[in-house]
């Protein structure tokens, strides 16, 4: 976890990603141009499953709800199952509501490794891989059919933090965005159709996998 912020509150950022057309069926996806077919216009709105693996946890935690991004710097996240929380980044600023209780605010300036993540991923959804390779390293394998885009941290606190994140996508649609942090901890978000998949309580991160991927499992 990010200190201060719940898991999975980054992830918003990457909900907007919009149809397009890629490379040929058997041709390798060039990064820059992954990069640019994510841009969107906003507001974006999107339902989204969400399963966490946690060494302190005996089985995955799974949560679902909707998330919204509303341009740079500007994003919500709504747990409706198992509990209701609502997290929103606006400017400088990040707060979280769980249940009634009155909301929480933290500053990003508290919290660089947040806002370096945060700042990554809104050149992601603005399409500029320039920007974005400025606190990202970025790679893409595959092809047409399921293809990968994979970012580390290039900035040392956020690294310490995040090992690596990953896009997958099959055709012109994205499936599924995994997170893997430095303690070992992953978590997968499913989005568009797959957020309607039911889910084993005990799924493993092979099936997600290979439900992402498109396989049956």
């Amino acid at each position: 976890m990010i200190s201060g912020i719940p898991k999975g509150v980054a992830w918003p950022l990457l909900l907007a990603l919009a149809p397009t057309a890629l490379a040929a069926p058997d041709a390798a996806p060039d990064a820059t141009a992954l990069v640019a077919a994510l841009k969107r216009e906003v507001p974006a709105v999107t339902a989204y499953v969400e399963v966490r693996y946690s060494g302190l946890l005996e089985r995955p935690l799974i949560l679902r709800g909707e998330m919204q991004y509303l341009g740079p710097g500007k994003l919500a996240k709504r747990v409706d199952t198992p509990w209701r929380e609502l997290t929103a980044v606006d400017g400088g600023n990040a707060s979280l509501q769980r249940g009634d209780r009155p909301a929480r605010s933290l500053p990003l300036a508290q919290v660089p490794e947040l806002d370096s993540f945060l700042r990554g991923f809104s050149a992601l959804l603005g399409g500029d891989a320039a920007a974005l390779a400025r606190d990202f390293s970025l790679s893409a394998s595959g092809n047409a059919a399921h293809w990968q885009l994979r970012l580390e941290p290039r900035d040392a606190r956020l690294a310490r933090r995040v090992q690596w994140l990953r896009v997958d996508g099959s055709g012109s649609e994205p499936t599924c965005f995994r997170t893997r942090e430095a303690d070992g901890d992953e978590s997968v978000l499913l989005v568009g159709a797959l957020a309607a998949t039911p889910l084993a309580p005990r799924v493993t991160l092979g099936q997600l996998d290979a439900l992402c991927r498109g396989l049956k499992r």
